[in-house]
């Protein structure tokens, strides 16, 4: 088997790119929504109702991305490259245009809310189709080898983690500063446009001339011997492997989206100690990367199921820890909290290798290549997660009898408690379940599959 055949500056150099871009689009998720009521005007009612449309088409595109990339003729870039370009520009005009001030040249709320969600769209649906691209250019840079696909998920997953911790030291005071240059409200979108300039300059002289090493065009006549729509999608429900792939990263993805927005409640409302969670999203950052550190070694001696039953078993202890004993020990929570982010770190470093696998293993076994495919059901558990997780997180609260401003009794503090970390509990239960009796792929099964699978396209060339 090819190993190491990748310089670490090519992987540097596709990894970089994809880290800072989270400088950019993670803003307007974590600041939009207060930026269309407090600055835009616009009510909470019609904003929740824009953001339920939006995020409805924003799945429907998710389950068609692979396929429509499949199906598009890529003559002058890469099958791959040719949607990276595309989508550097929707990142970057989707994310600023989401947080520009436009009171001053569009009176109407409801046709600045019209403008916000048009660049929503622009942004989320664009990071359907990267988010399979970038895994489609690691294959293609990887090759058959193992190792180098392991390093380039690995290295960009540090790499992210390690970005994450300058964002939250940066993003909040390059807001304010802007504001008082240019007004409050347009802090938001000279901080995107500032990120976003480092963000395109990375991406067009690192990023792109690596793709255009690896990812060659190819010509229509290729394009038209892709397998249809319908054939990709019975290729998945074919491919057993993927299938319990899909169904444990939901599981856990599930989980943690019950977990996170919990969190902001557990330290204003149920400890009454906010000021407390500016320190623990710091420390999480960092334990986020070195536990990135750790990932290669943690694969390399347990393999890569061996590394997700790690980060599994991890996350189990660590929400059981949070639900025992993190309401009377807040110190202890914020240790717990930093343990279940390195569970997260750890199955982000083999998150594209995972899916690659099951791709290569379908097809093997079937003879129908649906990689592309399987990079595009690895967006479908995070998109599920968002809305199951989202939902669970207000009904369990409106269960246990949440109300704004409520007096926190011992009782409701206990339920809460449940739901905050037995709950995700139990969804890394079913992962780990899912994972050992399950998923059967070894490393060097996943190995060979690739190396076989070389040599029938070798073969269907020659033909």
């Amino acid at each position: 088997m090819e190993k190491n055949k990748l310089k670490e500056s090519e992987i540097i150099a596709y990894a970089l790119p994809g880290a800072v871009s989270a400088m950019v689009h993670q803003p307007p998720v974590q600041y939009g929504m207060m930026f269309m009521t407090d600055y835009l005007g616009i009510s909470p009612a019609a904003m929740g109702t824009a953001m339920l449309v939006t995020k409805l088409l924003d799945y429907v595109v998710s389950i068609f991305a692979g396929s429509i990339i499949e199906k598009t003729p890529s003559e002058k870039h890469g099958k791959y490259a040719l949607w990276m370009r595309w989508t550097t520009y929707t990142l970057f005009f989707g994310s600023l245009l989401q947080l520009v001030n436009t009171t001053g040249i569009i009176p109407s709320p409801l046709a600045r809310l019209l403008f916000v969600s048009v660049f929503y769209c622009t942004l989320h649906f664009g990071m359907n189709f990267r988010a399979t691209a970038q895994g489609g250019i690691m294959q293609r840079m990887a090759g058959t080898s193992m190792d180098d696909r392991k390093r380039l998920n690995a290295r960009q997953a540090q790499i992210a983690a390690a970005v994450t911790i300058i964002s939250g030291a940066t993003t909040i005071p390059l807001i304010q500063f802007f504001g008082k240059q240019f007004g409050e409200a347009n802090g938001y979108a000279v901080m995107v446009l500032t990120f976003g300039i480092v963000f395109l300059g990375l991406s067009f002289f690192t990023l792109f001339p690596v793709m255009k090493r690896y990812d060659l065009p190819r010509e229509r006549a290729e394009v038209a011997k892709a397998p249809s729509v319908a054939q990709m999608f019975k290729s998945l429900i074919d491919n057993k492997q993927m299938i319990v792939m899909f169904l444990l990263t939901t599981a856990t993805t599930v989980g943690t989206q019950i977990y996170t927005p919990l969190l902001a409640y557990y330290f204003r409302v149920v400890t009454g100690q906010f000021s407390v969670m500016t320190l623990l999203l710091t420390v999480q950052g960092i334990a986020g990367f070195l536990f990135s550190l750790i990932a290669p070694p943690i694969a390399k001696k347990l393999g890569k199921k061996g590394a997700l039953i790690f980060g599994s078993v991890l996350s189990i202890a660590s929400f059981l820890g949070i639900w025992l004993i993190g309401l009377n020990n807040l110190w202890a929570m914020v240790v717990f909290a930093c343990l279940a982010r390195g569970a997260v770190s750890i199955n982000a470093c083999f998150r594209y290798n995972y899916y690659l696998d099951c791709g290569e293993y379908g097809y093997y076994t079937t003879g129908q290549d649906n990689r592309t495919m399987a990079l595009t059901v690895m967006n479908w558990p995070t998109k599920i997660g968002f809305l199951a997780g989202g939902s669970a997180v207000g009904f369990g609260l409106a269960l246990i009898g949440y109300t704004a401003g409520m007096e926190i009794t011992p009782a409701f503090a206990g339920k809460f408690m449940a739901l905050f970390g037995l709950v995700p509990a139990a969804f890394s239960i079913i992962s780990l379940l899912l994972t050992i009796f399950g998923y059967k792929l070894t490393d060097e099964q996943a190995a060979f599959y690739a190396a076989e699978n070389v040599k029938r396209e070798a073969a269907l060339k020659q033909a």
